[in-house]
């Protein structure tokens, strides 16, 4: 680094060398992190791509599953290596194989575009449903982009909106312009001009010109919002100023005049054109939302790390209240097979009354599993597991209700049984009901109500539920205002590797709020979500990063860099104490 002051020279050369020994003396892990720092030049000197690839190549000959990805990444794009596909792929499948999110979403690119491997929809399915279930966005929007359209999956409209819309929730553009599209125009879900606003707004503010047009058409129109043509020429401003061409026409038709309407814009495409982008509001509508349940909890239980969609205009502000829906099942197979015995098996149970084996049958109907697929079938069985008082079925029945899956569309009945399901301690249906409260969404908006539910959600280890009631003591909204508790229920969350979490307790230290000032920590806990977050996250947290590095200390930079080398369970756990 150029007039770089000796001291702080010094203090990167010495975290250099500490990590090349370790390196040296074959931790995989140091190996990563010295290979990361040489592509880089984060720390002792300037970039070296071919010191680079070589130590890659060592961790990832041990077996590290990022060294791996990192590999696979590096020949796929012809980056410090010669572009290789073939390569590409093989480093891809030893990392997938390992359950690396990155490496099997790019796995499922290779065998969709042919690269490398022969083209095979079958296993693009596989392994992008493989990433998108650990949480991994763009890799959940691929997925619902599949069912929408049919490619490798039967077209399903009720899992491409739900897909679409846990990437949106990890701050997603392309998925969260696509959800703002499907409720303008009600593809796949009510028809809602205010939900596209508060979805084209949240993309809009990321920088995104097609979000940017739809929100000034918006303004200008006064549909889904108050009409304000001062702000609909704001917004067709910034979008022109990227170059978007039916933003230029709108401006040139209200000849640069504020208070001139601008013409209609062209015909809004549908949702899941390629070239289609999107974003969140500010409490994300739950998994029992009209037209878009995102998933029924049917057994097994697949667990999916949340994503709860935190997304701050600049880092170290404090995020808007935000929820996603429980984890998605995976989908049902494109052809069901004939019942089995299995089938056989838990009917004879579940007439017999017992009601898991209901539940459990009710989820073979959903999902084809034994038997052909029957929603009508999967509400009847599920209905009669609630009724006997199990809380996973009547939080499953209140789903059906809200989407309207086997039995007519009832809010008011799905409300019924959601409340039954959180009042037998079932933790999604108590974050749900918390978020209906926040929201007054087919619920009396009750700000004291929301927090006691995310509680009782948050108590039972919930993190989605651990971080809206952080961000409730944080605001004072619903409980008293109480820093250290805000910081406390961040923690819980972050540890659970909840990303917004992990930025928010960050900032927390960054600011000595709750918590003391402590800008390593600090450093820490945002480079921990810089690893796995996405969109506009990713973006504050590297800005944060960058901002962090420049108030350190020398002695507070060879700290962190100690620290960083020695994550010896990168990333796999948090916490090292």
């Amino acid at each position: 680094m150029t007039n770089e002051p000796a001291q702080v020279s010094r203090a990167r050369e010495g975290a250099a060398d500490d990590l090349r020994v370790r390196a040296e003396q074959g931790q995989a892990a140091a190996q990563f992190a010295l290979a990361f720092c040489r592509e880089h030049g984060q720390v002792g000197g300037q970039a070296d791509p071919d010191a680079a690839l070589g130590w890659y190549r060592k961790a990832a000959q041990q077996g590290h599953a990022l060294s791996q990805c990192r590999l696979g990444l590096s020949y796929a794009q012809g980056r410090i290596v010669p572009r290789d596909d073939v390569a590409a792929v093989s480093w891809f499948q030893q990392a997938a194989d390992q359950g690396q999110p990155e490496a099997a979403y790019m796995l499922g690119v290779m065998y969709g575009t042919g690269r490398g491997v022969g083209r095979d929809q079958n296993a693009a399915v596989l392994w992008c449903r493989k990433a998108a279930l650990q949480g991994h966005p763009e890799a959940q929007f691929t997925l619902g982009v599949m069912h929408a359209r049919g490619e490798g999956v039967p077209r399903d409209g009720w899992q491409a909106v739900a897909w679409c819309r846990k990437a949106a929730a990890s701050g997603h553009a392309e998925a969260q312009h696509t959800l703002g599209v499907m409720y303008a125009n009600g593809d796949g879900v009510v028809k809602d001009a205010p939900q596209a606003v508060l979805w084209f707004r949240q993309a809009a503010e990321q920088g995104h010109a097609p979000s940017q047009f739809e929100l000034g058409q918006a303004f200008a129109s006064g549909n889904g919002v108050e009409q304000d043509l001062v702000e609909a020429a704001a917004w067709f401003r910034r979008a022109a100023g990227q170059g978007h061409a039916a933003a230029e026409r709108a401006l040139a038709g209200s000849s640069g005049q504020a208070g001139a309407a601008p013409p209609a814009g062209p015909a809004r495409p549908g949702p899941w054109a390629q070239d289609e982008s999107a974003a969140l509001p500010p409490e994300a509508p739950g998994s029992l939302s009209a037209g878009s349940v995102e998933a029924i909890g049917w057994p097994p239980a697949v667990h999916v790390p949340p994503a709860a969609p935190v997304e701050p205009s600049g880092w170290l502000v404090r995020a808007p209240e935000g929820v996603v829906a429980p984890p998605a099942e995976p989908p049902p197979p494109a052809t069901p097979p004939p019942e089995d015995s299995r089938v056989a098996s838990c009917r004879a149970d579940a007439e017999r009354g017992d009601r898991l084996a209901q539940y459990r049958l009710a989820a073979m109907y959903a999902y084809g599993d034994g038997v052909a697929k029957d929603n009508s079938e999967a509400f009847a069985w599920c209905a009669r597991s609630a009724e006997q008082g199990l809380p996973e079925a009547q939080y499953n029945l209140a789903a059906l209700y809200a989407a309207g899956r086997g039995v007519g569309r009832d809010e008011a009945r799905a409300l019924v049984w959601l409340r039954k399901a959180a009042e037998g301690g079932y933790p999604p249906a108590q974050f749900e009901l918390g978020v209906r409260c926040a929201t007054g969404r087919e619920a009396p908006q009750d700000d004291s109500e929301a927090a006691a539910w995310y509680r009782r959600a948050a108590e039972r280890g919930h993190a989605d539920a651990q971080y809206n009631l952080a961000l409730r003591h944080a605001r004072g909204r619903g409980v008293e205002r109480d820093d250290a508790l805000a910081a406390w229920w961040y923690r819980q969350a972050a540890d659970a590797w909840h990303l917004p979490s992990q930025f928010n307790l960050g900032v927390r230290y960054a600011r000595g709020e709750g918590v003391p000032q402590d800008l390593v920590e600090a450093y820490w806990w945002i480079h921990l979500a810089a690893t796995r977050s996405s969109g506009a996250l990713n973006q504050s947290c590297q800005a944060a990063l960058e901002e962090l590095a420049a108030r350190m200390t020398p002695a507070q930079v060879a700290a962190r860099d100690r620290r960083l080398a020695d994550w010896s369970e990168f990333p796999e756990q948090p916490s090292r104490r």
